[in-house]
């Protein structure tokens, strides 16, 4: 009865995520809900947990839950996760973001080959991601710049604009909210991830996709009888946000590259006896990017002002991710109170069956979320906190599972016509959204199956 009553719960949430309900709010509803009949049915008679101080009554406890949920996250992987908004936020603010883009760009525009220029301005754009973690604001820089050369030069303007749309195709770096969720679930060192495990996915992915691109573009353009005209020309009042900055100086082009620095120089694999995490990095970066706007501007009073960016870009990150973070555990917390998982574990190692299946489910899972929602964060934070309880039951590798999840995640966003990302690419170049996911497709599917297949193998 338990495993059903939180069968209809789970799809209830799920049908409301979908439906653009507020994935904060019907989380915690959910894992209130949950919570309540756990304790009326039995299962759950306390709710204490960790170092919660109980308030003498059960069903205070549950809201005390989410009391101490939301102070413990802040204090860790949601701080690593606002610094690093604030500092992306601040790279917009000074134009080192746009200076780096515009930089990383400037080679293509001596080639002649339109359809290379076009996957290898998807490769830009992946490698840019890494030090450019949101997604739209990759897309806006992007477009502004390498678009109007590649459609220029004959490619067509749906082939241009699914190149750029993904550029982000798997989220990568200690900085991506993903990736922090990661770390705290498996307790798998933030710098290590990402060296040993993101990286060597993340490169062989952009090759292979990168390839797909140059023939799927060309192909799909011949079939469909394309020919460019004025293609380049793109409504510059569409173009909104921090695109507007101009790029600072030429210098400023590193400023966005210092963290992943510090994280890979300062760590086991350079220096071993200086180590720092992600918030002590963009602290640090933080800081030399202002001793770099006193010294180019000399004004004191206006380079202090801009702090408020960095904190701005910090309060945004936490109503928008850390926010549906504690919401998750709560939701999740929810499950588990109803026994649910040790049930299911209980019945499929009865049954004969793995962890395989249920890995597979919840990739479908959180595919389809991502995929109907356009978020891949919200969809894999709302479902990644129950896998700690599988693997544990099962004895599995926690953290090759959760690797394969955050690609899933991530590239099912991409196939979404109304991911933020694919909306804003297709206001700027005109192109239709449901098109844009179309030309996505092939590339996508390429980047799950390479990542998926090099993960298992690597692994």
């Amino acid at each position: 009865m338990n495993i059903l009553i939180t069968l209809i719960v789970m799809v209830v949430v799920g049908f409301a995520i979908i439906k653009k309900v507020k994935p904060q709010t019907i989380l915690v509803m959910g894992g209130i809900f949950l919570m309540v009949l756990a304790f009326l049915m039995g299962y759950k008679t306390s709710f204490i947990t960790g170092k919660m101080v109980s308030t003498g009554s059960p069903m205070f406890d549950m809201f005390g839950y989410i009391k101490y949920t939301l102070a413990s996250d802040i204090s860790t992987i949601g701080l690593s996760i606002m610094c690093g908004a604030g500092f992306a936020k601040y790279m917009d603010h000074i134009g080192a973001s746009a200076r780096l883009v515009k930089i990383s760009l400037h080679p293509l525009q001596r080639m002649n080959s339109p359809y290379l220029i076009n996957a290898l301005g998807f490769a830009v754009c992946m490698l840019m991601s890494l030090t450019i973690q949101s997604a739209s604001a990759l897309s806006m820089l992007t477009m502004v710049t390498i678009y109007p050369i590649i459609t220029r030069l004959g490619v067509s303007k749906v082939a241009a604009t699914s190149a750029i749309a993904t550029g982000h195709l798997l989220d990568c770096g200690p900085a991506a909210a993903t990736s922090q969720v990661v770390e705290r679930l498996s307790h798998y060192g933030i710098n290590k991830f990402f060296v040993e495990h993101q990286l060597p996915v993340y490169f062989i992915a952009l090759v292979a996709v990168t390839i797909t691109h140059f023939f799927w573009q060309k192909y799909m353009d011949k079939r469909d009888g394309i020919v460019a005209g004025e293609e380049g020309s793109i409504d510059q009042d569409k173009i909104k946000g921090d695109v507007a900055t101009p790029p600072g100086p030429w210098i400023y082009a590193i400023l966005p590259c210092v963290p992943l620095a510090l994280i890979i120089i300062y760590s086991e694999y350079v220096y071993k006896s200086i180590k720092i995490d992600i918030i002590v990095a963009m602290l640090i970066s933080f800081a030399v990017a202002m001793i770099c706007e006193f010294i180019r501007y000399r004004d004191f009073k206006k380079v202090s002002k801009s702090i408020e960016v960095f904190f701005k870009g910090m309060g945004n990150m936490f109503a928008v991710t850390v926010s549906l973070i504690v919401a998750a555990e709560v939701f999740a917390y929810g499950i588990k109170s109803m026994n649910f998982v040790s049930d299911i574990v209980g019945i499929t190692q009865t049954a004969g069956f793995g962890l395989t299946p249920i890995t597979i489910g919840m990739g479908v899972l959180i595919a389809l979320v991502s995929a109907v929602t356009g978020s891949g964060v919200a969809a894999f934070v709302s479902f990644a906190s129950l896998i700690p309880s599988f693997v544990e039951g099962f004895g599995g590798n926690m953290i090759v599972i959760l690797q394969l999840l955050q690609n899933v995640a991530s590239l099912s966003r991409l196939i979404s016509p109304v991911a933020a990302v694919i909306v804003i690419v297709a206001g700027i170049s005109g192109v239709s959204p449901v098109a844009i996911v179309k030309r996505n497709s092939v590339p996508v599917l390429v980047g799950f199956i390479v990542s998926t297949i090099s993960v298992l193998v690597m692994f």
